[in-house]
């Protein structure tokens, strides 16, 4: 009887470890409702051999002036296997997610591209994100404008809102400082930027807010270490579609170098905290 009386209390138990486990799931994984102007998240993509450190100043200070919130950190595996950190609430003010691949010294933007394709579809899938804004840094300027070439116009694709660019290498790089690899000095810089700006290529056709930012060091130097003020200023080549606005900010100083721009400059953050969310106070 006791024997009995014991497995029924073990069962009972079972039974309700079961039920608070499938509400626990069913709580995680309920659409955070990411359509919804408020909720419309923002990705951060580092660059070439970038870091969980490459953005989390602009991530970090712009939660705390009080315009967004950081959620979600999603890794990239080297195989393109997706991790998540964090949690995204319900009522998170203007979420943002950091994305970090494995792979960081990938010169093949490409790869990247399809990479970020993964992490939109599973935003998708998993929150319900139908459109979203972009920052990005040097090459990952080049992923993200390749993904938008690439896959914006597949069916049930969610779209980009607003994206920001920061040090963009469209064309070339300085060479004398940055030698790793030759694929990024390759003619598939100048065939994919030919392709972006055609007059119909699939980021002509697309509804974008765009902001370049650009870095110098100084007035005799046109570049910002490591990418030609030309080089970024041929964005505006890219974004001249009916349905999209450009915007150019160029930044001077010890402040405006290649990393600096994203880690330590102010008028940088104060600038991208205004074209994404100022409009919507």
């Amino acid at each position: 009887m006791v024997a009995k009386m014991r497995k029924k209390r073990f069962l009972l138990r079972m039974i309700c470890i079961l039920l608070v486990s499938v509400c626990a799931i069913s709580f995680n994984q309920q659409p955070v409702h990411a359509s919804s102007k408020r909720q419309m998240p923002t990705l951060f993509f580092h660059g070439f051999g970038g870091t969980v450190h490459s953005m989390d100043y602009l991530i970090d200070q712009s939660q705390a002036d009080g315009f967004a919130t950081r959620t979600l950190t999603i890794f990239v595996s080297r195989k393109g296997k997706l991790s998540i950190d964090g949690y995204w609430p319900q009522n998170a003010k203007n979420p943002e997610i950091q994305v970090l691949f494995g792979n960081n010294h990938e010169s093949d933007y490409h790869h990247t591209a399809k990479w970020i394709n993964s992490v939109v579809k599973m935003l998708q899938k998993k929150y319900g994100m139908t459109r979203f804004n972009a920052v990005a840094h040097s090459w990952g300027n080049n992923a993200i404008i390749y993904y938008l070439q690439k896959y914006s116009a597949k069916k049930n694709q969610p779209q980009i809102d607003s994206l920001v660019n920061i040090a963009a290498p469209m064309q070339v790089l300085n060479r004398d400082i940055y030698r790793r690899n030759d694929w990024r000095y390759s003619n598939q810089l100048t065939k994919d930027f030919r392709m972006y700006t055609t007059p119909d290529s699939t980021i002509r056709r697309l509804h974008i807010r765009e902001l370049n930012i650009i870095g110098q060091l100084s007035k005799r130097d046109h570049f910002d270490k490591a990418v030609p003020v030309s080089s970024a200023k041929s964005l505006k080549k890219v974004f001249k579609g009916p349905h999209q606005t450009y915007q150019a900010r160029i930044f001077t100083g010890p402040k405006a170098e290649h990393s600096a721009l994203t880690r330590r400059n102010p008028r940088v953050l104060h600038d991208i905290e205004n074209f994404l969310w100022n409009k919507q106070a």
